[in-house]
C-alpha cells in the first residue's frame, strides 16, 4: 500500500478516480488493494508491535526505546516521506506499556473497544456531517478532491527542497489531527490485542484456525466490501465516503485476525520450509527494511532521483513490491547469516542502552525454525 503513496498524488490513494487509470487490470489492482490489504497490513504490524512490547521485557528499556522511535519517526516523516508510522507507534506505546501488566482479558478488551472506538468516531462524523463547522469539513474533502494534485505533481518530480512544505503538512497533520481521531484509536486497540495474543500464545498456534477463520474472512470481506461498493457508487463524495470508510475500518478488524490466524497456521505447519525461515529473518530486520522502502522509494519516485511519480500504473504498482521483497529477503539472507541484528536495529538498541553492536554470528547452534523465535524487537 505504501507505493501508492511514494508514487502517486495522496488524494489518489483515498479517492482513486482522481488519478490514473481504473481500467481492466488496474481497476482490478486497486480493488485487491483496498480489500485486501489496506489497514489490514497496518493492523497486524500493529498487534506485533504491541507482541514486542511483551516480549522485549524491562531490560531492554523499553520507555527509552519508544522515545528514540519518536525521534525516528519525526525524521523520517519529515525528511523521507509523510506516511510514517514510527511516530505514531512510539507516542501510542508510550500511552499503552503500562498496560503490558494487564489480564490478558482485559488487554484484549480494552483493545478491541478502542478499535471499535476508531470506528464509530468516523461514522458520527459522517452522521453529523451537515451540522459541523465548514473548516472541519473542508479538511476532510481536501483529501478527497483533486485540487492539489497538480502541485503535487510538480513538488515531487522537483528535487526534495520542493517536495519539504508539502511532506511537512501531511506529516504534521498525520502527527495531531490525524492521531487524535483516528490513527491514534487504531493503534492502541491493535497494541493491545497484540500483547492479549502474545500473553495467551496464538502466535504459536494456540488458537484453532476452524471456525475463527472463515468467520473473520466472510465478515471482513463483506463489510469491508459494502464500504468499497459505497464510496463507488456515490463518487466518492465525502459524507458517504466517510460511512465507507467506517465500514473499511470495521471489516479490517476481523479480516486482519483471519489474515493473521492463517499465517501462523501455515508458519508452523510448515516450520521448516525455505519460504518460511526467509521471511523469518526478514524479520529479523524489518526496521531496516521498512526504511529502506522509503528511501529506495522516495528517490525511484522523487526528483531527486529518478522522477517517476505519476507515471506508473496500478498494475505496476501491486506487482513490484513482490520484486522488491525477494531481493530483501536475499539481503537479509546474507546479513543474518553474518549479524544477529539489521544496521537500524542495532542503531535503535544502541541509542536506548548502549549496545550499539550488530552481534557477529560465530555459530549455527541447533535452533527452532526463524519464524518460531521471536528476536529482541
Amino acid at each position: 500500500m505504501n507505493i501508492q503513496s511514494f508514487a502517486m498524488p495522496h488524494a489518489a490513494y483515498l479517492n482513486p478516480t482522481l488519478f490514473g487509470s481504473l481500467a481492466g487490470a488496474d481497476g482490478v489492482a486497486w480493488a485487491l488493494g483496498r480489500l485486501l490489504f489496506d489497514f489490514k497490513f497496518l493492523s497486524l504490524f500493529s498487534m506485533l508491535f504491541g507482541a514486542s512490547l511483551i516480549l522485549a521485557g524491562e531490560e531492554t528499556r523499553p520507555l527509552r526505546r519508544l522515545l528514540w522511535l519518536v525521534v525516528f519517526g519525526l525524521v523520517h516523516a519529515y525528511g523521507v516521506w509523510y506516511g510514517d508510522i514510527l511516530f505514531t507507534y512510539g507516542v501510542v506505546g508510550v500511552v499503552v506499556l503500562g498496560a503490558r501488566r494487564w489480564s490478558p482479558r482485559r488487554q484484549l478488551a480494552v483493545g478491541v473497544t478502542l478499535l471499535v472506538v476508531s470506528t464509530v468516531l468516523v461514522a458520527l462524523v459522517a452522521l453529523f456531517f451537515d451540522a459541523l463547522p465548514g473548516s472541519f469539513v473542508e479538511s476532510i474533502a481536501k483529501h478527497l478532491d483533486a485540487r492539489s494534485i497538480a502541485a503535487e505533481v510538480t513538488a515531487y518530480r522537483s528535487g526534495w527542497l520542493a517536495q519539504t512544505p508539502l511532506r511537512a503538512a501531511l506529516s504534521f497533520e498525520g502527527q495531531t489531527s490525524g492521531l487524535l481521531l483516528e490513527t491514534g484509536w487504531r493503534a492502541a486497540g491493535c497494541m493491545l490485542v497484540g500483547m492479549a495474543a502474545t500473553r495467551r500464545r496464538v502466535f504459536d498456534g494456540s488458537v484453532p484456525v476452524w471456525p475463527w477463520v472463515p468467520l473473520g474472512l466472510a465478515s471482513g470481506l463483506a463489510i469491508t466490501g459494502a464500504g468499497m461498493v459505497l464510496a463507488w457508487t456515490q463518487d466518492f463524495r465525502v459524507k458517504p465516503w466517510l460511512f465507507a470508510q467506517a465500514l473499511h475500518e470495521l471489516g479490517a478488524i476481523p479480516l486482519s485476525m483471519a489474515i493473521g490466524l492463517s499465517v501462523v497456521a501455515l508458519a508452523n505447519r510448515y516450520s521448516g520450509a525455505a519460504a518460511v525461515e526467509s521471511v523469518g529473518r526478514l524479520g529479523r530486520v524489518a526496521f531496516t527494511a521498512y526504511l529502506m522502502h522509503s528511501l529506495v522509494g522516495t528517490w525511484v519516485f522523487g526528483g531527486q532521483g529518478l522522477g517517476l511519480f505519476g507515471t506508473w500504473s496500478r498494475t505496476t504498482l501491486l506487482v513490484v513490491p513482490l520484486a522488491v521483497w525477494i531481493v530483501q529477503i536475499g539481503l537479509a539472507r546474507l546479513w543474518t547469516a553474518r549479524y544477529r541484528v539489521g544496521p537500524v536495529e542495532a542503531l535503535w538498541r544502541g541509542l536506548a542502552r548502549g549496545e550499539f553492536s550488530v552481534g557477529r554470528v560465530t555459530a549455527t547452534p541447533s535452533s527452532p525454525p526463524a519464524f518460531a523465535r521471536m528476536p529482541e524487537p
